[in-house]
C-alpha cells in the first residue's frame, strides 16, 4: 500500500481499524451510528496530561491542513458513563423514538432488517458497545475518553480535532443536519467529513512534531479504504458482528467510500488544499460519493422527485433514500456485481412510509438516467425480493414508465397494488 521506505504508514495500517472505530462513535449524529471496538483495559488517564496532549495534537492538525481554529477549542475529559449518557441524549434529541421506529418499520418492510429486530434498542446497543470520545458539533466541544489506551489516543484525537476544524472553520457540522438535508445527502456529507478526517489521521501518523508530513500517495489512501470493512467488523465486537448487513454497510460507508471519493478526486488532480472547496460545495448524493467522476469534473446533480400525500395516511418517514440505499436493497438478494450495476443509473427518488392504522406501505418513485436503467432496476428488484428468506409475507409491486420506476412493499397485497397504480399521478420529477 505504501512505498518500501514508508514504514510509518505500514505500521499505521495495523492499528487503523481500532483508531477508525474509536473515532466513529459520534457517527450517529451523521445518520450512521457506529460501534467502537473493545480495547485492552486501561486505567483512567490523568486529565491534565490528556488535555495538554490534545493541545499539542491540535497544533499539528492545524499545520497539516493549513487551517487554525479561530477560537479556543473547548475540551473535557470524560468517563465512559458520561459519554454514553451524552450520546444517548443526542440520539433522542436528533431523531426521537418515533422517527427511529418509523425507519425501522420501513427497513423491515423492504427486507433490509429482520422483522423481529428491536431497531431502536439495537441502535442504542451499537452506540454503547465501547463508545469513545468524540467532537460534538452541536456544542462545539471535544469529549476526550479517559479509558482509551495511550497508544490509541493520538490518532483518535487527531481525527476528532479535525472534525472541530471542519465544523468551526468550514461549516461542516451544518452539513449533517438531518432536519435540513435528506437521508441521502446527510450520508454523502458524512462521507466527506469522515473521509477527510481519516486522511488527516493518516497524515498525522506520518508527520513530525511540527506537523510536516511526507506525501500520502493516492494508492495508499485506496489501500487503507479497502481494509476498513474487515477492521470494523471484527467478531470481537458482538453487537457490530450481529448487525444485519444493511447496517454494517451503512456504518462502514462514510469511512470507506469517503476515503475512496477523496482518493478519486486526488487521481483527478485535486490537492489536499483543494478539499476545502468541498465544504462550500459538498457532494449532494451518495451517487456522487460512489462515483467521484459524477462530482468532478462533470457534476451529475440528482433530479428532484416528489410524491403527493395520500388522503387518510400519515408519513412518519419520507425523503430521498439514494443510490446507496437501493444498492443495499438489491444486495440483500443478489450478487454484488448485479446489484451494483442495477443501482448505478439512479438519478433521484422519493421514498416514504405511509401509514393508516394497521395498514402500512413503503413507496418509492425513482427516476433513472435512461429507460434501460429503469427496466434493469425493476427486474433486479423483483429478483431480490423473490430471494427474501424470512420475515412477514410482504407483497412487492413495481412498474416502469420510461425512465421512472414506481415501487411499493406492503403486507397488504391490495394496498401495494393500489399504491403502484396511483404513483404515476401522484409523482412529480423535476430534472436538474
Amino acid at each position: 500500500m505504501a512505498s518500501p521506505n514508508d514504514d510509518r504508514l505500514t505500521v499505521l495500517l495495523e492499528t487503523i481499524g481500532l483508531a477508525l472505530a474509536l473515532a466513529a462513535a459520534p457517527a450517529v449524529l451523521a445518520d450512521a451510528p457506529v460501534q467502537a471496538p473493545s480495547a485492552p483495559a486501561a486505567p483512567a488517564a490523568d486529565s491534565k496530561a490528556l488535555l495538554a496532549r490534545a493541545r499539542d495534537i491540535q497544533k499539528r492538525v492545524e499545520s497539516l491542513r493549513g487551517q487554525k481554529l479561530s477560537k479556543p477549542l473547548r475540551m473535557g475529559v470524560k468517563a465512559k458513563p458520561e459519554i454514553t449518557r451524552f450520546i444517548q441524549e443526542r440520539l433522542k434529541e436528533e431523531y426521537g423514538p418515533a422517527k427511529v421506529a418509523a425507519e425501522g418499520q420501513m427497513l423491515k418492510l423492504v427486507g433490509l432488517l429482520p422483522a423481529t429486530l428491536d431497531y431502536g434498542g439495537f441502535l442504542t446497543q451499537l452506540l454503547t458497545e465501547q463508545v469513545a470520545g468524540f467532537y460534538d458539533h452541536t456544542r462545539q466541544e471535544l469529549h476526550i475518553a479517559d479509558w482509551i489506551p495511550s497508544f490509541m489516543q493520538d490518532p483518535v484525537l487527531a481525527h476528532e480535532i479535525f472534525h472541530a476544524v471542519q465544523d468551526q472553520e468550514w461549516g461542516g457540522g451544518k452539513l449533517i443536519d438531518s432536519k435540513k438535508y435528506s437521508h441521502d445527502a446527510v450520508q454523502a456529507h458524512a462521507a466527506l467529513l469522515e473521509g477527510d478526517a481519516t486522511i488527516v489521521m493518516l497524515l498525522y501518523a506520518m508527520s513530525d512534531a511540527d506537523g510536516n508530513a511526507p506525501d500520502l500517495p493516492t494508492a495508499s489512501i485506496m489501500m487503507v479504504a479497502m481494509t476498513i470493512p474487515l477492521q470494523m467488523s471484527s467478531p470481537e465486537y458482538p453487537v457490530m458482528s450481529s448487525a444485519p448487513d444493511y447496517l454494517k454497510q451503512s456504518l462502514i460507508f462514510p469511512y470507506q467510500q469517503g476515503l475512496m471519493f477523496l482518493g478519486g478526486l486526488r487521481q483527478a488532480g485535486w490537492t489536499f488544499a483543494d478539499f476545502r472547496k468541498l465544504y462550500t460545495d459538498p457532494p449532494s448524493s451518495t451517487e456522487q460519493i460512489l462515483h467521484p467522476e459524477r462530482y468532478a469534473p462533470t457534476r451529475d446533480t440528482p433530479s428532484e422527485v416528489g410524491v403527493a400525500p395520500r388522503p387518510g395516511f400519515s408519513r412518519p418517514w419520507e425523503g430521498t433514500a439514494g443510490e446507496l440505499h437501493l444498492k443495499q436493497l438489491l444486495l440483500a438478494g443478489l450478487p454484488a456485481d448485479r446489484a451494483t450495476n442495477a443501482a448505478a443509473g439512479w438519478d433521484g427518488d422519493f421514498t416514504a412510509l405511509e401509514v393508516n392504522g394497521a395498514r402500512s406501505v413503503v413507496l418509492a418513485t425513482v427516476t433513472w438516467d435512461a429507460a434501460a436503467d429503469a427496466a434493469e432496476f425493476a427486474a433486479a428488484a423483483r429478483d431480490a425480493h423473490a430471494a427474501r428468506k424470512s420475515g412477514p409475507a410482504v407483497t412487492f409491486e413495481v412498474a416502469t414508465v420510461g425512465t421512472v420506476t414506481y415501487a411499493a412493499w406492503s403486507e397488504d397485497a391490495a394496498l401495494a397494488r393500489e399504491t403502484v397504480a396511483g404513483l404515476p399521478a401522484r409523482s412529480k420529477v423535476v430534472p436538474r
